[in-house]
C-alpha cells in the first residue's frame, strides 16, 4: 500500500481533509487507509475452578498466543491517526480483537496475582491490560494534536453507530478495571455520555435488563434447589458477582446511573435477592463444600449489593443538600426527603438485609442529616425507621437484651472460664429468658454464617456485645487467638442435669421421673397426691357403698329428657310412613327381580295390601314380632309372609276388590271403576286418622325406633 504524508496545514478535522487516490478525491479516513488482514484474539487463562492451572504445556501455549495477541494491540498504537481511525471503522477484524480481551479477560473480583503464582504470567496479563486499555483511550480521543484531529460530532456518528463502543463493552470495562482505574473509567464514560446523548438511553435498558437477570438467577435455583447440580450453583454465584460488580462500580462512577436506578426501583431488587436469593445460594453451596471457594464469592456479592444501595441512597442525600444549599423551596426538598424515607421503609421487611446494612452503614446517620437539611419532615416515620433497623431478631422491632459478662485479660486477650464460655448459669433466677434470647441469638448468627456449630456461635456471643460485632469479627477475621483456635463447627451440649442433681442431694438419679416436683425424697411437699392403700379419695371404699351409689341416676334421666324433648318437637313425613314397609322388603329381597312396570306400582300395592283381606294375617304376624321376648322374627314366618305376597303379585290375575286403586300395569288402559276408587281415595283420604300418620307411628314405636 502506498503510504501518504497528511500534511495539514490549515488545521482542518481529517474527517474533512481530501486527498487524491488514482486520480479521485477521497476523505482522509476512508477504506483504502484502513489496514485489512486476520488478527490474532486473545485466549483466556486455563483455569481449574478459580485458579490458574499448573499444566505447563497449556501455560505455554497461552504465552504464545499471548504474545501475538500483544503484538496485534502494538500495531494499534503504531498507527497514525488516520489510519488507525479508517482501521476501526473499516476493518471488523480489528474491533473483534479488542473486545475478544474484555469478554475472555479475568475479572477484577478474581485478581491475577491471587489465582496464580506464575511471575511471567502476571507480568505478560498486566502489561496487556495497560495497552488495552490505551486503545480504548484512543478510541475516545478526538484529538491528538493541531494537524491530527477529527470533530467531536463525527467521533459520536463514527463510534455510535459502527460500535466501536457499546454499552456492553462498558459494562466489560468495568468487570476487568472497575476497582484500578475507577479514574480513567469514570473519565471514560463521562466523555462518551457527554459527545452522544444516546448511551444514556441504552444505559437504562442495560439497567433494567441486570434488574432482570437477578430475576432470572432467583428463579432458576428455586426450580434447581439442590445441591447436586453444583456446576448450576458454581454459575449462578460467578453470574451473579458478574452483575452485583458492574452495577456497584457503574454508580460509582457514573453519576447519571444512579438516578437511573433510583427510577427503575433498583433498591428493591437489591434488599430483594439480597434477602431470598443469597443465603439460599450459600447454604446450598456449603452443603456441597464447606470449605468451597466460591462460598467467599458469595459474601463479596453480599458486598456489592450492599455498596450499590449505598450509592442509590447517597444519590438522594445529595439532592437534599444541594437544593438545601441553593436555597430552593422547602416543598421540593420535602420530597426527595419523602422518597428516601420511603426506601427504607420499604426494604424493612428485608431483614437480613436490613441488619447487614445497618452494621455497615448506620441508618440513624442519614436520618440525622435529613432532619438539620429539613425540618419539616416526619419526625414519627424517621423515628420508626430507625427503631427499625437498630432492632436485630426476626421480627424487626424488638432490640435483644445485650449481656455483658466480666472478661480476664492474660497478655491483651480475653480469657474465659470453661463453662462460661459455652453456658449459661443455671442458679440465676432469669436463666431461662437468658436461654431463650440466647438461642435467638445463635439462630440470628447461623442464619447469616451457617456453617458455623452453634457451641462456636455461643462462645462468639458470650465475647461480643450483639450479634452485629459478632458477624463482623468472623466476615473481617478479626477474631481473638483464642477464638480463632477453637472449632468452628462445635456443637454445644448442654450441661447434665443428673451431674447437678447428684452434686445438690448426693442421690443418684434411676428413672427419669427422679428429681422431679413429684418425688417425695428430695421435695417436703411434693406435688399431687399421695395415694396410700385401695381405691381413690372420693371412690367408694365397698361393694356396698358402689351397690348404693345411685349417682348415675340422675345422668340416665338427663339424658331420657333429651330423647323426649325430641320427640315432643319431631314432625312426621306421611309419605315417609306410608313408603317405609315397602321400601323395606323391597331392599331385603335380594334374590328376586321385579320389572321395571312392577316396580312402579310397589308403593300402592304395599298399601292396597294393608286395607285387603289378608290384612288380619299381617297383624297377628306384626303381634308376633313385637313380642318382647323375640329377639328376632322367625324366618320361617318371615319366608312365608314374602311367599304369600309374592303369589299374590306374581301367581295369577288379581281380583281386584271393590276399592282397588291399583288396575292394570301403566300403558294397558284402566277400567272406569279403578279410576272411580281413584277419584274416591283422592277426595276422601282427609277422612281417615291423619292420613294413617297414627299407625305408622305406632309401628314405628313398636319397632323402638322412637323412645317410649
Amino acid at each position: 500500500m502506498k503510504k501518504f504524508v497528511i500534511k495539514n496545514l490549515e488545521k482542518k478535522p481529517l474527517n474533512e481533509v481530501k486527498l487524491v487516490w488514482e486520480g479521485n478525491p477521497i476523505s482522509a479516513i476512508s477504506e483504502q487507509f484502513a489496514e485489512k488482514r486476520y488478527r490474532a484474539k486473545y485466549t483466556a487463562l486455563p483455569m481449574e475452578g478459580l485458579e490458574v492451572t499448573c499444566d505447563l504445556s497449556s501455560i505455554n501455549e497461552w504465552l504464545r498466543n499471548t504474545q501475538l495477541f500483544e503484538n496485534e494491540i502494538d500495531s494499534f498504537l503504531r498507527l497514525n491517526f488516520h489510519r488507525f481511525w479508517a482501521t476501526m471503522v473499516f476493518d471488523t477484524e480489528s474491533i473483534d480483537c479488542i473486545t475478544s480481551f474484555l469478554q475472555e479477560s479475568t475479572p477484577c473480583y478474581l485478581s491475577i496475582v491471587a489465582i496464580t503464582n506464575n511471575q511471567e504470567i502476571v507480568a505478560t496479563y498486566e502489561r496487556i491490560m495497560q495497552k488495552v486499555l490505551a486503545v480504548i483511550c484512543r478510541m475516545i480521543t478526538n484529538k491528538e494534536s493541531d494537524t491530527e484531529w477529527i470533530s467531536r460530532e463525527y467521533l459520536a456518528k463514527i463510534i455510535y453507530s459502527k460500535y466501536l463502543i457499546s454499552v456492553p463493552m462498558i459494562f466489560d470495562l468495568l468487570t476487568i478495571y472497575g476497582r484500578t482505574n475507577a479514574c480513567i473509567l469514570k473519565k471514560i464514560i463521562d466523555i462518551i455520555l457527554k459527545i452522544e446523548p444516546k448511551y444514556l438511553s441504552d444505559l437504562e435498558l442495560a439497567l433494567k435488563f441486570i434488574q432482570k437477570s437477578f430475576s432470572t438467577v432467583q428463579e432458576q435455583l428455586e426450580k434447581n434447589s439442590t445441591s447436586d447440580n453444583v456446576q448450576l450453583l458454581y454459575d449462578l454465584c460467578l453470574h451473579t458477582l458478574d452483575c452485583t460488580t458492574i452495577l456497584s462500580i457503574l454508580m460509582d462512577v457514573c453519576t447519571e446511573s444512579r438516578d437511573i436506578c433510583a427510577s427503575i426501583n433498583m433498591d428493591q431488587t437489591i434488599t430483594s435477592i439480597y434477602d431470598c436469593f443469597i443465603p439460599s445460594l450459600y447454604k446450598y453451596i456449603f452443603i456441597y463444600d464447606e470449605m468451597s471457594s466460591y462460598l467467599d464469592l458469595v459474601n463479596r456479592i453480599r458486598v456489592e449489593l450492599l455498596s450499590s444501595f449505598r450509592c442509590i441512597i447517597n444519590s438522594y442525600i445529595e439532592k437534599v443538600l444541594e437544593k438545601n444549599h441553593q436555597s430552593l423551596k422547602s416543598t421540593t426538598n420535602l420530597d426527595s426527603v419523602e422518597a428516601l424515607l420511603s426506601i427504607f421503609t420499604l426494604c424493612l421487611s428485608d431483614n437480613i438485609f436490613v441488619i447487614d446494612y445497618q452494621k455497615l452503614y448506620p441508618v440513624e446517620n442519614d436520618i440525622e442529616i435529613l432532619r438539620q437539611a429539613c425540618p419539616k419532615m416526619d419526625t414519627f416515620k424517621a423515628d420508626f425507621i430507625i427503631q427499625a433497623f437498630l432492632s436485630g431478631d426476626e421480627n424487626n422491632f424488638v432490640k435483644l437484651p445485650k449481656q455483658s459478662k466480666p472478661a480476664n485479660h492474660v497478655n491483651g486477650c480475653n480469657v474465659f472460664e470453661e463453662e462460661g464460655a459455652c453456658a449459661l448459669s443455671l442458679d440465676t433466677d432469669n436463666s431461662t429468658v437468658l436461654s431463650t434470647d440466647i438461642e435467638k441469638q445463635i439462630r440470628i448468627v447461623q442464619d447469616i454464617l451457617p456453617d458455623l456449630g452453634d457451641g462456636f456461635v455461643k462462645k462468639l456471643l458470650h465475647r461480643y456485645d450483639n450479634t452485629e460485632l459478632a458477624i463482623a469479627a468472623v466476615l473481617e477475621g478479626n477474631l481473638p487467638p483464642d477464638l480463632d483456635a477453637c472449632d468452628k463447627n462445635e456443637v454445644y451440649i448442654p450441661p447434665d442435669y443428673q451431674e447437678n442433681l447428684l452434686m445438690e442431694t448426693g442421690i443418684r438419679r434411676i428413672n427419669v421421673y427422679d428429681g422431679d416436683d413429684y418425688d417425695v425424697r428430695i421435695n417436703e411437699k411434693p406435688r399431687g397426691i399421695i395415694k396410700t392403700g385401695k381405691g381413690f379419695p372420693g371412690q367408694p371404699k365397698t361393694a356396698k357403698d358402689l351397690l348404693d351409689d345411685k349417682s348415675y341416676v340422675k345422668e340416665l334421666k338427663s339424658r331420657y329428657e333429651k330423647y323426649s324433648f325430641v320427640m315432643e318437637n319431631c314432625d312426621y313425613d306421611d309419605e315417609y310412613d306410608d313408603s317405609y314397609d315397602a321400601i323395606t322388603e323391597s331392599e331385603s329381597k335380594k334374590t328376586a327381580k321385579k320389572p321395571q312396570s312392577m316396580r312402579d306400582v310397589l308403593v300402592d300395592e304395599v298399601e292396597d295390601d294393608e286395607e285387603s283381606e289378608d290384612g288380619d294375617n299381617d297383624i297377628q304376624e306384626n303381634q308376633n314380632k313385637n313380642n318382647p321376648l323375640n329377639f328376632c322374627e322367625n324366618p320361617e314366618d318371615v319366608r312365608a309372609r314374602y311367599e304369600r305376597k309374592r303369589q299374590q303379585k306374581f301367581g295369577g290375575p288379581k281380583k281386584h276388590s271393590e276399592r282397588d286403586v291399583v288396575g292394570k300395569a301403566k300403558g294397558q288402559g284402566q277400567t272406569g271403576a279403578v279410576l272411580m276408587n281413584r277419584h274416591k281415595k283422592e277426595v276422601n283420604k282427609s277422612s281417615r286418622a291423619n292420613h294413617n300418620r297414627k299407625q305408622g307411628s305406632s309401628w314405628k314405636k313398636s319397632r323402638g325406633m322412637i323412645p317410649s
